[in-house]
């Protein structure tokens, strides 16, 4: 009985491969049935790409807002506390959809985020560099937005001086976004990116040009602005746009594995290690084992099925489920982990389940130094027991 949670790793060449949940239902004489798949991209995927993009403009339009307050601003003769008013709910708009980005990060299923790394600073070893500036950007805004709901109390000079640290939190936050978004290279992120540096370069040579500023400060602040252009300008192609930039931003292998798995390293692999593999060509294979059910310590319905391939390839092929119990027998999936490997390295590749209807079972599982396979298992169970086929080739 399997009693505990596991870790859902996946085994995709791209995150945009995962699937969504699934429902399993108990069968007939101890069988079981899954419904027709709904599977595609993980909605939290999309929820916190698109909360992302949507916190970087409001973020910006807030700074953009709070230097032309600063200098004065007043379009088509607006009133001073229509500025301040406009400024503040845009910052407001900011902070909830950070939250909303921070919430769909964490329940994200692939890669484990956790609570503790959206606050604390390479609280993870998911690209922990660029995940810290992330934190700090979120804790910069957090603390500015409750010293403001709280600025009557703490003076005008104590608030002031905190408030200074919004300036701080957007360049932070623009480099978060390079060095972790999944869309860096997009057209649209590229675009929304350098419009957003742009409004506040703009923003600040208009603020030192005004009448009365001294010309020290104009002079450093052009300068400013004009190098981290420059070295934005300089970075980007060696950075987040170049090949490679997953795996120098810090993104552990195994995840490298399973969402790219290079072609480069099959090339790699020394005769040794392809003898040694014998999943590394096509094949078929029988398999036999038991199934177990069974609930989590967290309270997760878990389906466990431990399963010994039939003849050659010899090896273990184990398939997890876990989700809520539904009436009746059955769950409703939410996670999945499958590995399969030689007897004497049964987890040797790991990943997920990416498709699952009536008996038919499709998943895609990598190892640690690159090789991917994508699986095909067909599936009879009978009073506790299980067998079928598995075919599987390699993923070039």
């Amino acid at each position: 009985m399997a009693d505990r949670a596991w870790p859902a790793r996946a085994a995709r060449r791209k995150r945009r491969d995962d699937c969504g949940r699934r429902r399993l239902a108990a069968g007939g004489a101890g069988g079981m049935t899954a419904a027709v798949a709904a599977h595609g991209p993980s909605a939290f995927w999309y929820a916190t790409r698109g909360a992302g993009a949507t916190t970087t403009v409001l973020l910006t339009a807030s700074v953009v807002m709070g230097i032309g307050e600063e200098r004065g601003w007043r379009p088509g003769g607006s009133p001073r506390y229509a500025i301040a008013a406009l400024h503040r709910t845009i910052s407001m708009l900011a902070l909830a959809m950070l939250a909303v980005h921070i919430v769909t990060t964490i329940l994200d299923p692939f890669p484990r985020i956790g609570v503790l790394a959206a606050f604390v600073p390479y609280a993870t070893d998911y690209r922990p560099l660029w995940m810290g500036l992330g934190a700090v950007a979120a804790d910069l805004l957090v603390a500015v937005t409750i010293t403001s709901l709280v600025r009557r109390r703490l003076g005008y000079q104590v608030w002031r001086g905190v408030h200074w640290a919004a300036y701080a939190c957007w360049p932070v936050a623009i480099l978060h976004g390079l060095g972790t978004g999944s869309d860096t290279k997009s057209t649209w992120m590229l675009a929304l990116t350098i419009g957003s540096v742009g409004a506040v370069v703009l923003a600040v040579l208009a603020r030192v040009a005004r009448a009365g500023t001294p010309s020290p400060a104009r002079v450093g602040a052009a300068s400013a602005a004009t190098l981290c252009v420059i070295g934005l300008a300089a970075w980007l192609p060696q950075g987040p746009l170049a090949h490679g930039w997953s795996r120098r931003a810090g993104t552990p292998a195994s995840v490298l594995a399973a969402f790219n798995p290079p072609a480069a390293a099959s090339a790699r692999r020394t005769a040794s290690t392809t003898a040694s593999d014998p999943f590394d060509h096509t094949f078929t294979a029988g398999f036999a084992g038991p199934l177990r059910e069974g609930t989590s310590s967290d309270g997760t319905a878990v389906v466990d099925l431990r399963l010994r391939l039939d003849g050659r390839p010899d090896g273990i092929l184990r398939i997890r489920l876990g989700g809520t119990a539904l009436p009746g027998g059955g769950l409703s999936m939410d996670r999945s982990a499958v590995t399969l490997g030689p007897p004497q390295r049964p987890t040797e590749y790991q990943g997920k389940v990416q498709f699952l209807q009536d008996t038919v079972l499709r998943a895609e599982v990598g190892s640690a130094d690159g090789r991917a396979l994508r699986l095909s298992v067909n599936l009879s169970v009978d009073d506790g027991s299980v067998s079928g086929t598995l075919a599987g080739r390699p993923i070039a």
